[in-house]
């Protein structure tokens, strides 16, 4: 690679997988590269990252990248549909490149740090996603407010409408200021459910207004999503309920401090894959939060790691069950 290209950096449909490789994008131009991003969603956010050029992924598909010196998309498929042997510019992606280069990591940033010093030279990494909402006074203003996210781009990943309300419930009881955000086309139906319960139910006309209300937010809690690694990127802690917890360590919000919910142990994978929904209970979700505020906690202590800042990596933490 020349001392300086322009790089056609061309991100996931997925909102948490675009937001996980933003942190290359600004290390790419802190080497001296200029970087265009191509994404959906990030292009939502574009007015939160500043420094970068960020647009739509192009309605002319390959004829756009033509201007372009070379090209990066973690996976050949997707957002356009890349052949590796047969590209219009040089073609970086993650994905091939991990399958031939192997590395020991459960921390996807720590694979993509690996990868930026390989392919790019980068040595002085950062895991940063640089996502800077316009009012970053008030964050995290609404210290009693708890966002819930019952949905996710799956319904395998769905964990139990019903134990959701119950924890809005019980969180409620506690205090805490719940609101479910969901998607106009689920919101009918949960709208439905929180009549007459201590909880309200949000939709968003875009996905910056719905990072808006996140960012003045205490906690969210939600379903393995995009709206996880928003929340994360914007400095608000997250509780994440997965049906792969041990999948999740790889793919968890990485930036704000976190915990990935425990499961009660079942013997066999088939069980796990059926059952695991069971396997999360309630009390457990409860545990978790409280687990994460001891980690505030402790941050909050003299001498202690200061409170991580928009988009700032931190580790994360799985409670035992």
């Amino acid at each position: 690679m020349s001392a300086s290209e322009h790089i056609a950096f061309l991100v996931s449909n997925k909102l948490g997988d675009s937001l996980l490789l933003l942190p290359l994008a600004h290390n790419l131009l802190r080497k001296g590269h200029r970087v265009t991003v191509f994404g959906r969603q990030v292009h939502a956010l574009a007015a939160w990252l500043p420094g970068l050029e960020v647009r739509p992924i192009p309605s002319e598909g390959l004829a756009a990248l033509t201007e372009f010196d070379s090209i990066f998309q973690m996976d050949v498929d997707q957002p356009l549909m890349l052949d590796p042997h047969n590209c219009p510019r040089p073609l970086q992606s993650l994905t091939i490149w991990l399958h031939q280069n192997p590395v020991r990591s459960t921390l996807f940033l720590d694979e993509l740090r690996q990868f930026a010093l390989a392919v790019y030279g980068i040595e002085d990494w950062s895991d940063a996603c640089e996502l800077m909402p316009l009012h970053p006074e008030r964050g995290r203003q609404n210290s009693k407010r708890i966002v819930i996210h019952p949905t996710a781009g799956t319904a395998e990943r769905y964990w139990s409408d019903a134990r959701f309300i119950q924890l809005a419930q019980r969180l409620s009881r506690d205090g805490y200021d719940v609101h479910f955000v969901v998607e106009e086309r689920e919101a009918a139906a949960w709208q439905a459910a929180a009549k007459g319960q201590p909880f309200t139910v949000n939709q968003f006309a875009s996905l910056r207004a719905l990072g808006e209300f996140i960012h003045e937010s205490g906690y969210m809690i939600g379903n393995d999503s995009g709206i996880g690694h928003l929340a994360s990127a914007l400095g608000v802690p997250t509780v994440t309920i997965s049906h792969r917890p041990r999948n999740m360590l790889r793919w968890r919000p990485q930036w704000a401090a976190g915990v990935i919910v425990p499961h009660l142990w079942l013997p066999l994978r088939a069980w796990r894959r059926k059952y695991w929904r069971f396997a999360v209970t309630v009390p457990a979700v409860m545990r978790s939060l409280r687990q994460l505020q001891k980690q505030e906690a402790r941050s909050d202590r003299p001498n202690a790691a200061a409170a991580p800042k928009p988009g700032g990596a931190v580790a994360t933490e799985t409670p035992q069950a």
